[in-house]
């Protein structure tokens, strides 16, 4: 068990922290508020699952074509009512 002041232990927390973790007692001191224990409270899980599917970068480069002569081309007005959302619902 080892005795750190609060000054010591804010230059040398994450030390403190993995010693606490291997299970050593250590204890921070301050005359203003005591004696403070850290301790372990809860380990991280081994494993955890996304919640989403890792998304890979370029999955479908190759399976869409767009014609040049469309791809700059300028939208109907059909198309702009339909962003814009005026023909929503």
């Amino acid at each position: 068990m080892e005795d750190v002041s609060l000054i010591d232990a804010k230059e040398q927390l994450a030390d403190l922290m993995q010693r606490a973790v291997r299970g050593e007692d250590v204890r921070i001191n301050d005359p203003q508020i005591g004696t403070v224990k850290l301790e372990l409270v809860e380990r991280p899980a081994k494993s955890v699952e996304p919640r989403y599917p890792i998304r890979v970068p370029g999955l479908m480069k190759g399976r869409v074509q767009i014609p040049e002569d469309k791809l700059l081309e300028p939208l109907s007005d059909k198309e702009l009512d339909w962003l814009s959302g005026e023909n929503s619902p």
